[in-house]
């Protein structure tokens, strides 16, 4: 789950790490196994049989080669199965079930991406359109929504670039590419009045669809729900952010520029931070706020290799130049605002200017949730959602 840089480029790092320890390891394996040739001088010239120098073939002394095999095995072990060792200090938890009667499609975006688009419930229900987060795909949702009541149908997709859904024309992903492509994926629901659901970016793609598309809030979109997410530059509102801040032209942007160039290096040293269990200790530290289990932290460890870095880091580029702070009051749907109070990608501080500068917003805090608080806390983010629709769907049949 990306939305600001350190996080991309902190992953490569711990990938880069990984690859010197396999660098290391297969040295000790050549030291281990490689031959040594030792010249002796002739201790006695005059010795016919010892006149001349004797090249002598000799192995390495057997608990040094032993060492070495220790130390080379134990590299390779920590660096191509790393994640077995993170996983005894988890708790065993369980993936979401499919969900029953899921519908696939594809929607022809206005990126010109052709967009992955899977549909749950009633078709004549009120319809949740979810968003998922940077760097993810629709299982970033996944959790939440097997906790959702069936009397709602759900849209879910895959950003362009992510998951199924195949990458915009051009290359071009902007915060108005994006919220063009959902629009394309509301404008399939056929009608049907929809609140949207964005998690980090997608709460982010949510905000400058209102911008966009200022004709259908209240009309095609009768509500907006904004988890863990921000209004601005994801590096203004993150913990640290004025060290990130300085960081963000000299450093940032252009090891950015780089991943792009490196795409296919840059996704194996993904893979590496995957198999090592350092992308699943990095994200325990930064993304989950201690109570997940072990299969939702490797399932969301395992965007370290899905997603196309490529793509990522272009995402991440858009969002450095991006800010929604002008279309906040602007916006006249209700809205939730949902976050983690352990959250420390999208601070609450952010949430909390966000249902300040809303003119009809609510405000929901989860304790024990961070930035990945909608699988950490699935259940409780999906009443939090719930009851939102519910309120809203009541309200407009009153009207």
């Amino acid at each position: 789950m990306v939305i600001h840089p350190a996080q991309l480029l902190f992953t490569l790092l711990l990938g880069f790490i990984a690859a010197l320890a396999v660098a290391v390891g297969a040295y000790l394996l050549y030291l281990a196994n490689k031959k040594r040739v030792v010249v002796v001088a002739s201790p006695a010239p005059d010795d016919a049989e010892v006149r001349r120098s004797l090249a002598l073939v000799k192995q390495q002394r057997p608990g040094h080669r032993l060492a070495l095999l220790a130390g080379a095995a134990a590299l390779l072990l920590v660096a191509f199965g790393g994640k077995f060792l993170v996983r005894g200090f988890y708790p065993a938890g369980q993936a979401p079930a499919p969900l029953a009667n899921a519908r696939s499609s594809t929607v022809q975006g206005a990126s010109g991406a052709q967009l992955s688009v899977l549909r749950y419930g009633p078709t004549d229900a009120p319809t949740l359109v979810f968003t998922h987060g940077w760097g993810a795909d629709r299982r970033d949702w996944a959790y939440a929504i097997q906790s959702l009541p069936p009397r709602y149908g759900v849209v879910v997709w895959d950003l362009p670039g992510l998951g199924k859904s195949t990458p915009t024309r051009g290359r071009d992903y902007s915060m108005a590419t994006l919220a063009a492509d959902l629009d394309s994926v509301v404008s399939s629901v056929a009608g049907r009045p929809v609140i949207l659901v964005g998690h980090s970016i997608g709460g982010i793609i949510n905000l400058e669809y209102a911008r966009r598309f200022p004709q259908k809030m209240g009309q095609d979109v009768v509500g907006l729900v904004q988890v863990d997410t921000t209004f601005t530059n994801p590096v203004e509102t993150k913990k640290n952010a004025e060290r990130s801040r300085k960081l963000q032209g000299p450093v940032f942007e252009p090891l950015l520029h780089a991943v792009k160039a490196l795409s296919p290096v840059a996704r194996g040293l993904g893979w590496l931070a995957y198999q090592s269990g350092l992308a699943h200790l990095q994200l325990a530290s930064q993304s989950f706020a201690g109570s997940e289990t072990w299969e939702e932290l490797d399932d969301m460890a395992r965007y370290a290799y899905r997603s196309s870095p490529d793509v990522v880091a272009r995402g991440v580029l858009a969002m450095l130049h991006w800010d929604g702070s002008d279309v906040l009051p602007q916006i006249k749907v209700p809205t939730l605002v949902i976050s983690g109070k352990q959250d420390v990608t999208t601070l609450p501080a952010a949430s909390d200017r966000m249902a300040r500068e809303i003119p009809l917003a609510q405000r929901v805090s989860v304790d024990h949730a961070a930035h990945l608080g909608p699988v950490e806390q699935a259940r409780r983010y999906a009443q939090a959602i719930t009851s939102f629709a519910d309120s809203e769907v009541e309200g407009g049949k009153e009207q």
